[in-house]
Formats: C-alpha cells, sequence, structure tokens
C-alpha cells in the first residue's frame, strides 16, 4: 500500500470513527486509543503531521518548547 492509499485508509477511518464521537458511541478516551492504533496499523508516525490529534507528540506541545518567554521566532 502506498503512503497516499496508507493516509487516505487513516483519514476515513478516523473520519467514521469521530462521527461515532458525536454521536455518544464512543469516549474521547476510546477515539485517542483509535487513533493511535490506526495510527500504528498504517504506518503513520506518532508525531505525524497527518494524525489527528497530533498534540500527542510531546516535540509539538508548547509547554515542552525550548523557547522562554513566549518570545518566538
Amino acid at each position: 500500500m502506498s503512503k497516499e492509499d496508507a493516509l487516505l485508509h487513516y483519514k476515513t477511518a478516523m473520519a467514521v470513527f469521530k462521527n461515532w464521537l458525536t454521536k455518544g458511541v464512543i469516549s474521547n478516551t476510546d477515539l485517542l486509543e483509535i487513533d493511535t492504533m490506526l495510527a500504528r496499523k498504517y504506518g503513520l508516525s506518532s508525531c505525524s503531521i497527518y494524525l489527528e490529534n497530533d498534540l500527542l507528540c510531546k516535540e509539538n506541545r508548547v509547554i515542552y518548547g525550548t523557547t522562554k518567554g513566549g518570545h518566538y521566532g
């Protein structure tokens, strides 16, 4: 499966599960677990920009950034 196909399958599956979340079928915790499993299944890095919740990647969290005092650039 190409990377493009894997990403398409991941995004399609996540759209279904996000719909389930809005209908109350699954919880936010369930969605995060599903996201992790699907990312692994389709070969996406845990820090991929294509993930639905990329804030799970520690490097993307502002609190862990190297810049202090709010001065970025």
